[in-house]
C-alpha cells in the first residue's frame, strides 16, 4: 500500500478524469462537472489515507448534512473496485430509494471517464438492484438495511472484503448491523470499511462511532461539521452578511469557536459564523434537529438540546475540566483515582480485590478517588443489572461522601460481568470500607435477592464459626453502621417505611428530577467521566428517561440512576441532619486540614486492605508506601 501522500495523489489523479453531476457547479459536457474537491471532501481522504498508512482499515465519519461525503466515499468505492481485482465488496445503504440513487451515481461514474480511459480491464458487465459486476471480476453488492427494527436478513451475506455503509444513523436494527460487521475479514491486506452518517439521535450509528473511538489500534473516527464545507460560508459582498456577520460573537458562539479550534484545529471565519446564523434563522428546524444536521461538534450532533435531561454543555465542560486536570489526586487537586477488579471465586471470605496499572483501562471496575474518613458520613446508590429492562444489563454502585450542602463523589463500581450474589458481596465491601453509610438499591429485577444476599453477608460477619476470619481483617465493625435507605411516600403522613427504592415511570422521574437539580446547582460533585458521558446521552422521551434503547457499551445509563438513588439518599436523610449540624462542606473541610493523625493514615488503602488478614496488611505496610504514590498519583 502506498502512502497517504502516494495513495491521495494516485486516487486525486483517478478523479481528474471522472465527472458528477452537481447542484453546485455547471456540467462542462454531456459528461458532466469535474469533482472539484471540497476541504470538507479533503479531510475525508487524508484521514483514509494516513490511517490506511497506519495499518488501520475501518473508518467511521460522523458528519454534517451536505458535505460531499456520500460523493467522495462512492468515487472510492469505485476506485477500490478497479485498483484490486475480484473484490467482492458491499454498499449498504439505508433504504431501496438510496440504493437506485446510489447505484445511478456509480453507473454514471463509470460512464463518465473518457473512451478507453480503463481499456479492457474494468467495466460494467453487469447492473442490476442486486449488484454490479465489473470485467477485473470485482462486484459491489447493493444491500439495503432498512429502518425498520426487525430488519436483518440484509446482513446475512458473508466474505466481503471491501464495504462502505453509508447514513448507519438511519439503519433499524442494531442487530443486523452488528452481524454483518461480525462476517468482515481480518487478515486480508485489500480490506476496508468506510462508515459514514449524520448524526440522527442516540441509535447504533453512536454506538459504533464511540466503540471507534475506544478502539484506536484498529478503527478511526473523523468528524465533519458544517464548517468543513466550503459552501458554509457567506461572502462579505453579499448583502446578508451585513445581517448576520457584522456584530460580535455572543458567549455561545464564543465558546464553540473555541471548542472547534480547540478539538479539530479549525478557524471558524466571520462568513462562516455569518452563514450559520443564517442558517439558524431561516431552517425552521427544531433546536435538536438542527444540532443534528449541522453540528458544529460530536456532542452537538449526538446530543439533542430539546431531549437531552441533563444541561449537554455543562456535562461537557465537566468532561473537559477533568481531561485538562493535572494527574494528581484529588487533595492535590487533581481527579486521580486508584482502579481496581475484584475476584470473586470461592466465598465471601475469598474475595480480593487487585490494583489496575496504566494501560488497562478495560479492566477497571473499581475507581477510587477518596479513601474512607473516619468521621465522613456517606450514601451508596445501585443500579443493578437487568432492574429496570432487558437493555441496562451492568451493576452500577455509586458511592458519595455527604455534607450539608454538598454530595461528593468518592468511588464508583460498574460491571457487566458479575453474579447478582457477587454484586452484593461487592456492595457490602464498599458499605464495609465506608463504614457510615445508607445504601439505596433499586427493588426491580434482582434487588430484593441482593438484599437478601447482603443480610447472608451480614449473618456470616456475626457467625461464631467465622470470628476467626473476621478477627484476622478486623471485620469486627463491618456493616455495623451500614443501613438501608428507609423509602416513604411524600405525600402522605403515615410513618409506614420501606427499605430501598423501587423505580416506577413516576418514582424514576422524581429522583432523576433531584438528582439534575443537584448537578445543575453543583451540590452534586462528579469525578466520572465514564458517568458523565453516561449522562449525556440521557434522554426524554415521552415519560421515560434513560438511555436509548440501542445496543453498545456506549449506551448505558446504570451509573446515572445509581447516582440519582444515592442523590434520593442524601436529600432523604443525610443532609437534613447534617444542615442540622452545621456540617457543610467547607466547615468539615477546614476542621479536617493539616489533621494528619496516625488514625487518618491508617486509613490509607482502606478499600484494597479491607479483604487482607493482619499479618498481610502487616507485611503491605512494610512494602509498599501509601495508596497515592503506588498508583503514581504523587
Amino acid at each position: 500500500m502506498a502512502k497517504a501522500s502516494q495513495w491521495i495523489s494516485v486516487f486525486e489523479d483517478f478523479i481528474k478524469d471522472l465527472r458528477i453531476s452537481s447542484k453546485e457547479a455547471p456540467s462542462e459536457d454531456e459528461r458532466g462537472a469535474p469533482l472539484m474537491l471540497w476541504e470538507s471532501q479533503r479531510r475525508f481522504l487524508n484521514f483514509v489515507g494516513t490511517g490506511l498508512d497506519d495499518g488501520i482499515r475501518q473508518f467511521y465519519t460522523l458528519k454534517s448534512r451536505q458535505l460531499g461525503m456520500t460523493t467522495i466515499s462512492l468515487a472510492l468505492d469505485l476506485f477500490w473496485c478497479a485498483m484490486n481485482k475480484n473484490m467482492f465488496g458491499a454498499l449498504v445503504t439505508d433504504n431501496e430509494k438510496n440504493r437506485d440513487i446510489n447505484r445511478m451515481i456509480l453507473r454514471k461514474y463509470v460512464n463518465s471517464f473518457p473512451k478507453d480511459y480503463f481499456g479492457e480491464e474494468f467495466y460494467i458487465v453487469k447492473d442490476n438492484r442486486s449488484f454490479i459486476e465489473f470485467s477485473n471480476g470485482s462486484r459491489l453488492d447493493l444491500l439495503v438495511a432498512g429502518t425498520k427494527a426487525k430488519s436483518v436478513s440484509w446482513a446475512e451475506g458473508a466474505g466481503y472484503v471491501m464495504a462502505h455503509l453509508t447514513e448507519v444513523g438511519k439503519y433499524g436494527s442494531a442487530d443486523g448491523v452488528e452481524s454483518f460487521m461480525e462476517a468482515l475479514p481480518q487478515q486480508n491486506p485489500n480490506r476496508l470499511l468506510i462508515a459514514e452518517s449524520t448524526a440522527n439521535g442516540f441509535n447504533v450509528w453512536r454506538s459504533m462511532y464511540m466503540s471507534a473511538k475506544d478502539d484506536p489500534y484498529t478503527k478511526r473516527t473523523l468528524f465533519c461539521g458544517w464548517w468543513s464545507s466550503d459552501m458554509n460560508a457567506i461572502p462579505r459582498s453579499d448583502p446578508r452578511f451585513l445581517q448576520y456577520g457584522t456584530y460580535a460573537a455572543s458567549g455561545e458562539e464564543r465558546e464553540r469557536v473555541a471548542a472547534v479550534a480547540h478539538l479539530y484545529g479549525w478557524r471558524i471565519t466571520p462568513e462562516q459564523l455569518a452563514w450559520i446564523r443564517w442558517r439558524q434563522d431561516n431552517v425552521g428546524e427544531a433546536d435538536g434537529i438542527f444540532a443534528q444536521n449541522q453540528p458544529w461538534t460530536e456532542d452537538d450532533a449526538f446530543v439533542m438540546s430539546g431531549y437531552s435531561f441533563f444541561q449537554s454543555r455543562q456535562v461537557a465542560k465537566d468532561i473537559k475540566e477533568i481531561i485538562d486536570a493535572p494527574p494528581a489526586p484529588v487533595e492535590e487537586g487533581g481527579y486521580g483515582y486508584a482502579a481496581y477488579r475484584y475476584e470473586l471465586d470461592g466465598s465471601f471470605f475469598d474475595i480480593k480485590l487487585h490494583p489496575i496499572e496504566d494501560g488497562e483501562d478495560r479492566e477497571i471496575e473499581l475507581r477510587v478517588w477518596e479513601e474512607p474518613v473516619a468521621e465522613g458520613k456517606y450514601v451508596i446508590g445501585m443500579d443493578p443489572a437487568w432492574g429496570r429492562n432487558d437493555h441496562k444489563d451492568r451493576h452500577g454502585i455509586e458511592v458519595y461522601r455527604c455534607f450539608g450542602d454538598k454530595l461528593i463523589q468518592v468511588a464508583e463500581y460498574a460491571s457487566a460481568n458479575v453474579e447478582v450474589k457477587h454484586a452484593a458481596w461487592v456492595v457490602a465491601h464498599l458499605a464495609g470500607a465506608y463504614t457510615d453509610c445508607i445504601v439505596n438499591i433499586d427493588l426491580n429485577g434482582p434487588g430484593r435477592a441482593l438484599m437478601m444476599e447482603w443480610e447472608h453477608v451480614r449473618d456470616l460477619l456475626n457467625a461464631q464459626m467465622n470470628e476467626g476470619l473476621v478477627r484476622a481483617r478486623d471485620w469486627e465493625n463491618a456493616l455495623g453502621n451500614a443501613r438501608w435507605y428507609l423509602y416513604n411516600r411524600p405525600d402522605t403522613m403515615g410513618r409506614g417505611f420501606a427499605a430501598n427504592f423501587e423505580t416506577t415511570w413516576r418514582t424514576k422521574s422524581e429522583i432523576m428530577h433531584q438528582m439534575r437539580g443537584a448537578y445543575i446547582t453543583r451540590e452534586l460533585v462528579i469525578r466520572s467521566i465514564p458517568l458523565l458521558d453516561e449522562m449525556r446521552i440521557v434522554v426524554v422521551d415521552g415519560s421515560e428517561i434513560g438511555a436509548p434503547e440501542s445496543s453498545g457499551e456506549n449506551s448505558k445509563d446504570d451509573r446515572v440512576f445509581a447516582t440519582a438513588l444515592a442523590v434520593r439518599a442524601w436529600i432523604n436523610w443525610r443532609r437534613p441532619e447534617m444542615l442540622g449540624q452545621g456540617l457543610t462542606w467547607q466547615r468539615v473541610m477546614d476542621e479536617e486540614s493539616g489533621k494528619a493523625t496516625p488514625q487518618n493514615k491508617a486509613l490509607n488503602q482502606i478499600v484494597q486492605r479491607f479483604f487482607l488478614t493482619a499479618e498481610q496488611r502487616a507485611q503491605m505496610e512494610d512494602i509498599r508506601p501509601s495508596w497515592r504514590v503506588d498508583m503514581g498519583l504523587s
